[in-house]
């Protein structure tokens, strides 16, 4: 049996045990519990999937044990392009990955990725948490069948090299470099003189280590986790575009749940959101000690050098096909001068 066709019976057992659930529900809610399938493409230590395992243990506890969620980490499910299309149509009730990999069924959420919209943390945060952004992004999902649950950082993305070292856009010049489905990080490549290879996530060890690709762009803990810090020699600290794991639900499987169900979910996603921003922090920092620890070398390019990137990253936002007044929107939210809830400080 192929893996493509066990995934989609693994998914059509799962959409029909979903099935009756929602069934029982609509006829004895106080009796019954329901199961909730959650598919997530990063490694069982990595803190995004930390922050799945609290999300999990927030709705047992806030339903008194009627909801559980069951986490299939590490990809078990197929890849987030894999999943998130299996939520799309009912059978799977929350995929979560990379935002940049929604691309192949909606660009929603690329104005998040426009290399250099947000210059911290704080302001993704915020951007992250307004209402305003949440219904605009969530408007567009609503057309494809899903609908934006929680969103986990991965951080900003910089620029891994698995020998040459990187200061400036021209030295990626010849360098083919792995991006994601996303037309936004595959433009913010290019803008920077790299040959983008896209390439999805559970491969990209072996591409790196077979030299498919010279290169990716990501932080250290996504890069640690993966391993890929056994291949990945040189780092330079860009913050080039800040992206996230974001744990998107189905529709139809949301519209099947009763109220109080659906009140439980978004309160776990919520806190589980902020649990995850106080661990990120700690958990980059120890991705970091154990990248140096492998051998591997960290550059952070000086004022005038980061200049280019900036120029070179934000010059590509007129060619990306994103409404002009979304970017506008998520600015604007970005940098309001009141903070959002649970936001932290700047990177």
């Amino acid at each position: 049996m192929s893996s493509t066709f066990a995934r989609r019976a693994a998914f059509a057992a799962l959409a029909t045990a979903g099935a009756l659930v929602g069934g029982l529900f609509a006829t004895a809610a106080s009796a019954q519990e329901i199961t909730i399938k959650y598919a997530n493409v990063m490694a069982p230590a990595h803190d995004t999937s930390k922050g799945v395992d609290k999300f999990a243990e927030l709705v047992a506890k806030k339903s008194n044990g009627r909801i559980k969620v069951q986490h299939f980490p590490g990809g078990q499910l197929g890849s987030d392009k894999e999943t998130y299309e299996a939520a799309q149509q009912g059978l799977l009730q929350i995929a979560g990955g990379s935002y940049a990999n929604l691309v192949t069924i909606t660009r929603a959420f690329e104005v998040l990725h426009l290399p250099y919209i947000f210059d911290s943390r704080t302001e993704a945060h915020r951007a992250l948490d307004s209402a305003k952004v949440r219904e605009a992004i969530n408007k567009e999902l609503d057309q494809v069948g899903l609908r934006w649950l929680m969103t986990f950082e991965f951080g900003f993305r910089d620029i891994n090299t698995t020998s040459k070292k990187v200061l400036e856009p021209g030295d990626l010049g010849g360098l083919k470099i792995r991006v994601s489905r996303s037309p936004t990080e595959v433009g913010g490549v290019k803008a920077f003189g790299g040959t983008p290879v896209t390439v999805d996530w559970p491969e990209v060890y072996n591409a790196l280590r077979f030299k498919v690709v010279d290169g990716e762009a990501q932080p250290f803990g996504t890069m640690v986790s993966a391993k890929h810090h056994e291949i990945i020699k040189e780092h330079l600290e860009l913050d080039w575009q800040y992206y996230g794991f974001v744990g998107m639900i189905s529709t139809k499987q949301w519209n099947a749940y009763p109220q109080w169900a659906r009140k439980v979910i978004e309160e776990a996603a919520t806190e589980a959101e902020q649990y995850h921003r106080r661990i990120w922090a700690e958990e980059d920092e120890k991705a970091k000690a154990a990248y140096l620890k492998a051998g591997g070398q960290i550059t952070v390019p000086t004022p005038s050098q980061r200049a280019l990137w900036v120029k070179a990253g934000q010059g590509m936002w007129g060619s990306s096909g994103i409404d002009k007044a979304l970017i506008d929107l998520v600015r604007a939210e970005a940098t309001a001068t009141a903070p959002a809830a649970g936001a932290t400080a700047a990177k």
